[in-house]
């Protein structure tokens, strides 16, 4: 943790400025504290203690922890919450010095489980006398808010941090290493949701226990009145003995008082035995009276002789519902419900969320302190490296890398960062339109395909219906209206012609697009209709028809009444009487003006498209050849610079030197240089092996595909056979099952379960021996396969990211590029199937991969 102490003599009129707004802070934070459960409140006092601890020192910081927790004495009854309090100040600031490193949020924790904790058991137990469920509950409750507290200031001292500088106080944001960095945000992403997942479930816990109670009082008071109203219908004089059996009964809960008292508050009949018939009872009298929201409700607190906490006065308060009998009586019905059972499930409840919480927290700060180390342990030592080197080397070197506050980034990696970062998105882009256009072109294609065979299937059935029309006569005559109710409410036109050309008939979407009524079509022709020039055309086709028989079907251009020009099809059928003669014709108008320009929009798209993957080739293959010249000559240049610093070494050896300037070079020439060149080597071979996958990927979509029944089973043996000294570097074990065929290219199948493979080993877990199975699973849609490990997993968050170009998990430890399963992804497109991943953190992963079974179900793929 980085800070910048003051001076506590040469301190500013603002920096002790600051130091009231602190304090004032830290009182604020317990005066509003957040009403966790059952009396339990969220003190945030801390989060101002820590601040005044890592700025101003320990001597300021204990004065900051008594201002704050003084307001616990009129929050909780009890001054004994400022103990522990003020001692995690003592403690932590003993631990965390000003000029140290130490960890704030690992030392608050060692405070409360090693004496906060104890505290606060030796107090609530042996001077408070609070039960064994409550005292756990504080404990476990002012463990997490104080961690959860020192987290929050950790995050506030890395945001900004005070300095005073020639007396003027500013706030800046510090140079921070990036261990810290990594810490403070892992913790972060843990302890904060957890808390609020914590807050929300206590708070729903302690309102589902106070609805149950207002409801049990409601339902006893409900039930006691009716009975009570029941029983002095008739007269109002009723045994003593009779009206106290109605309440005992009337009780939803045993643990309940029901009294019965008239308006001067004389009790007529009780369920409690200390409340003898005649006596004054007033529940209200005595303590703390707080109203509750619902049914008229209010609760009685306790004012205890001695202090005592506020959740154990909540838990000895009672719940009074006073109601009117009515029924003309002028009788009061008074309920009280003890607090104490409703209480004690609440706390009980909220013992195993807060210890679940604490867990949670611990884990959290034990992996982030592990993860935060081993991920900055590289960039530390390249820190170290560069700065040994000799002011030539590193003025020649270092020139050329970016300013910047994070010590451990240099120029290469931001290079690379910046355009994996680039390339990715450009990829994500053209990925993304490729699939929206040939989604949206295949989805039009289904609806046209899908109304041509519903256009084919009508014209069929008409013609059956010619051809039995003598047949269904009778039926016919009967149904004529409902049929032309059908038609009408067919959208496309239909009409129907005798033999002399006449037409008989038509629906309401004919007479719409031509707006002429059905009185004005019936028995005219088309030259009675149409324009002359269409006329002739309609007639010439319909005399065709009526020749050859049949069906007719053809293409052209119309004017409706809205005087625009619609592209039409013609779907005309001949019907014969029950002669067997042709005695007229039916046709039906299809409108394809939308197919036509959706068409025309579809055939420009995949001509831009084209161009497009074209121009993406180009670019890719000139970026990688421009770039792969200078790294064959940074390669070059360093092998011979290693040589000419071993000549210069033999050089040097053969000259008579002083042994102080011997001493200075043998270091340089044996281990500075050759560690750097080792550097640069391992670089360049990175960035071209990055360029060849480049190149890899953006031939991918133009590699021919030959799909081919393939025998699984052998195409894995063989995989295994060709990487037995990889799987048996790693001390693995294969297990293959019987696998089912499946049809598919042979070489980009071996490329996708050659990854798969391969990376289930370069991820495998160093606390167990690395276990893959191989299975496979047919069913009607085709065959799965799955490619089982038990290694370090996937977490979830990355799942759906390892599919992106370039993304990898642990890049510093894991060689690769993260174009595998990118290829992988981009096959199994091509090949009709489906890949996707199911994997579990310290358990292992599964990858599925699904394939066709058929060469139909293939190419429709």
């Amino acid at each position: 943790m980085v800070t910048v102490p003051l001076q506590i003599t040469r301190r500013s009129a603002r920096s002790f400025l600051l130091l009231l707004a602190l304090m004032a802070m830290g009182f604020a934070g317990n005066y509003f504290a957040l009403h966790l459960f059952a009396g339990f409140k969220y003190l945030f006092g801390s989060i101002a203690v820590m601040l005044v601890l890592r700025i101003f020192g320990i001597w300021w910081a204990i004065p900051a922890a008594i201002a704050a927790s003084s307001w616990t004495i009129v929050l909780f009854g009890h001054p004994y919450a400022m103990i522990w309090l003020c001692g995690e100040a003592l403690f932590v600031g003993m631990l965390v010095k000003r000029e140290t490193a130490w960890n704030l949020i690992l030392c608050d924790a060692l405070y409360w489980i090693f004496a906060g904790s104890p505290l606060i058991w030796i107090f609530f137990r042996y001077v408070m006398d609070v039960p064994v469920n409550g005292t756990v509950a504080a404990m476990l409750m002012y463990t997490v808010i104080g961690i959860t507290n020192a987290l929050a200031a950790s995050l506030a001292l890395t945001v900004f941090s005070p300095r005073e500088a020639g007396g003027v106080m500013t706030c800046s944001p510090p140079p921070i290493s990036m261990q810290s960095l990594l810490f403070n945000v892992l913790m972060t992403i843990v302890a904060i949701p957890a808390l609020i997942v914590m807050i929300l479930h206590v708070r729903n816990s302690e309102e589902f226990r106070q609805h149950e109670l207002y409801e049990s009082l409601f339902d006893s008071s409900r039930v006691a009145g009716y009975e009570l109203r029941l029983a002095t219908r008739n007269s109002t004089a009723v045994p003593v003995d009779e009206l106290q059996e109605i309440l005992l009964k009337s009780r939803i809960r045993s643990n309940q008082k029901l009294i019965l008292t008239d308006r001067a508050g004389r009790v007529l009949a009780s369920t409690d035995n200390s409340l003898l018939p005649g006596s004054i009872h007033d529940p209200l009298k005595s303590g703390e009276i707080r109203p509750v929201a619902e049914y008229g409700i209010v609760q009685r607190l306790p004012l205890p002789a001695s202090p005592l906490p506020l959740w154990q006065r909540t838990m000895q308060s009672v719940y009074i519902h006073k109601s009117e009998l009515g029924g003309g009586t002028q009788w009061l019905l008074t309920i009280e419900t003890p607090y104490a059972p409703y209480q004690a499930l609440i706390i009980s409840d909220q013992i195993n969320s807060l210890l679940l919480l604490l867990l949670f927290n611990l884990l959290a700060l034990a992996i982030s302190v592990v993860m935060s180390r081993r991920l900055t342990a590289p960039m530390r030592i390249l820190s170290q490296v560069t700065t040994d080197l000799p002011e030539r080397l590193m003025r020649e070197k270092i020139s050329s890398w970016p300013v910047s506050r994070v010590a451990e980034v240099d120029q290469l990696i931001s290079n690379f960062r910046d355009m994996s970062k680039a390339l990715s998105h450009r990829f994500q882009e053209i990925t993304y339109i490729n699939e929206t256009l040939e989604l949206r072109v295949e989805e039009r294609t289904k609806q046209l395909s899908r109304a041509n065979e519903e256009l084919q299937k009508e014209i069929v059935e008409r013609q059956m219906t010619a051809r039995q029309r003598d047949h269904l006569m009778e039926e016919l005559i009967n149904h004529v209206r409902f049929l032309q109710t059908l038609i009408d409410a067919i959208p496309n036109s239909i009409f129907y012609m005798d033999s002399n050309g006449l037409y008989q008939g038509c629906n309401r979407s004919f007479e719409e697009k031509w707006g002429l009524s059905r009185e004005e079509i019936v028995g005219k022709t088309v030259y009675d209709l149409f324009p002359r020039q269409d006329a002739e055309i309609f007639d010439r086709a319909n005399r065709q028809l009526s020749q050859e028989g049949g069906v007719q079907i053809y293409e052209t251009q119309l004017s409706y009444n809205d005087k625009s020009l619609h592209s039409v099809i013609f779907y005309k059928a001949t019907y014969q009487d029950t002669s067997g003669k042709t005695d007229g014709l039916v046709g039906t108008i299809i409108d394809i003006t939308d197919r036509k320009k959706a068409e025309t929009d579809r055939d420009r798209l995949m001509v831009e498209l084209q161009q497009k993957n074209k121009e993406l080739e180009g670019i890719v293959y000139v970026a990688s050849h421009d770039l792969r010249s200078p790294l064959v000559n940074v390669q070059g240049f360093s092998r011979r610079l290693a040589k000419s610093c071993a000549e210069i070494d033999v050089i040097i050896s053969a000259l008579e030197l002083p042994r102080e300037a011997r001493e200075r070079l043998s270091p340089i020439l044996s281990a500075s240089i050759p560690k750097s060149l080792g550097f640069i080597t391992s670089s360049v071979e990175k960035m071209d092996a990055l360029l060849s996958g480049l190149l890899r990927l953006s031939r991918l979509g133009r590699a021919a595909i030959c799909f081919e029944q393939l025998d699984m089973h052998m195409l894995v043996s063989n995989i295994i056979e060709s990487m037995a000294f990889q799987i048996e570097s790693a001390s693995a074990t294969i297990n293959v099952e019987k696998l089912a065929g499946c049809l598919a290219d042979r070489v980009q199948m071996g490329q996708i379960f050659s990854n798969l493979i391969d990376n289930a080993i370069k991820y495998r877990s160093a606390e167990r021996a690395l276990v893959v199975r191989v299975s496979s699973e047919e069913f009607s849609e085709g065959v799965r396969y799955c490619v089982e490990d038990n290694g370090i997993g996937i977490p979830f968050d990355q799942q759906d990211k390892i599919w992106e170009i370039f993304n990898r998990l642990n890049p510093d430890n894991t060689p690769g590029e993260g174009l595998g399963l990118t290829m992988a992804r981009r096959i199994i497109d091509r090949l009709g199937g489906s890949i996707w991943v199911e994997s579990e953190t310290d358990v292992g992963s599964r990858f599925y991969v699904v394939l066709p079974k058929s060469q139909g179900r293939a190419q429709h793929g």
